[in-house]
């Protein structure tokens, strides 16, 4: 990340610090998704396409769930769709393989645009998801 500010003022650290301490959600696939970012920065990834994204998160998300397995919902009866397919790989009716496509296609409808939920000042919640989703699937 670079430490120029934009017009606001805040640079990429600040909105990344924003959105990690003081998002709105602190469920396991924010942290599986800024981990995923973090370590595709450290390699000098500026682009990712989104099934390299896809696997991923998924081996992430998978690994966080398996060390931390709490529900993402107030009721732990009620799963989301990344957890009913971590669960589906689990019981073996989907591969690795079919989770990953599932998850680009279903899971990150929630995961990439509630990621950088900050508050409820949706001009700052745009700043960053620009930068994040910019050429996705």
């Amino acid at each position: 990340m670079t430490s120029s500010s934009d017009n606001r003022g805040f640079s990429p650290e600040e909105y990344w610090k924003s959105i990690i301490l003081y998002g709105l959600n602190a469920a396991t696939y924010k942290m599986a998704l800024g981990k995923c970012l973090l370590e595709f920065a450290q390699n000098e990834k500026a682009t990712v396409q989104w099934d390299e994204l896809s696997l991923a998160f998924f081996l992430k998300y998978k690994q966080r769930l398996q060390a931390h397995p709490m529900p993402q919902q107030s009721n732990p009866n009620r799963l989301t769709t990344l957890e009913r397919i971590v669960r589906q790989v689990e019981l073996g009716t989907l591969t690795d393989d079919q989770a990953v496509g599932k998850i680009a296609k279903e899971g990150f409808q929630d995961v990439v645009p509630r990621f950088q939920t900050i508050g409820t000042n949706a001009e700052l919640q745009l700043g960053f998801s620009m930068i994040l989703i910019s050429g996705n699937h």
